[in-house]
């Protein structure tokens, strides 16, 4: 019970009140990357401050089997896992607010920004906090979300949530890969 109530508390607390750009949710590309109708077009999303396990084939797959020694049939669980979490918490045609630089964009062409649920949960925390991703910490990040990012982080490794307590070794393996 005091597990819980400490998840409830540290995502309570990142309630955001500030305004933000309003749009619709497509679809969940993966778990941390969402298409949005943005300006009445579709847009990616980056969930900004964050990186979650990829699930498909890709150069960043590539990439971390090399970092991590593990195959792509021990790293691909983590992202379906983590990526089912979020189509769990949103569905198309969600209404969801933007935070961020919405003109910056990028390499791969996505809109960085904090992404917040109508009932004020950022999605970018709850993630963390839930076990299927880790934070970042680029210093361009505004310090409070950096802040909220890293306690959700602490939290959800101690209390063994998510991917911690479901893969623990393969997901300890891709966070220490990662740069």
């Amino acid at each position: 019970m005091k597990t819980l109530l400490s998840v409830y508390l540290l995502l309570f607390s990142s309630l955001l009140i500030a305004a933000g750009t309003q749009v619709e949710l497509v679809k969940v590309e993966d778990a941390d990357t969402l298409v949005v109708k943005l300006d009445g077009r579709e847009d990616r999303i980056q969930l900004l401050g964050m990186d979650a396990p990829e699930d498909t084939q890709n150069p960043k797959l590539k990439v971390d089997m090399a970092r991590t020694g593990l195959t792509a049939g021990e790293l691909l669980p983590l992202g379906h896992e983590a990526t089912e979490y979020l189509r769990a918490l949103v569905k198309p045609g969600d209404m969801l607010l933007l935070s961020g630089d919405l003109k910056k964009r990028d390499r791969y062409g996505r809109i960085g920004a904090e992404v917040t649920m109508t009932n004020g949960l950022s999605i970018n925390t709850t993630l963390v906090a839930a076990g299927y991703a880790r934070p970042l910490k680029p210093e361009t990040l505004p310090q409070e979300l950096r802040s909220r990012l890293q306690q959700a982080w602490l939290q959800a490794r101690e209390q063994k949530l998510g991917l911690w307590a479901s893969q623990p070794a393969a997901f300890q393996a891709w966070v220490k890969a990662q740069k």
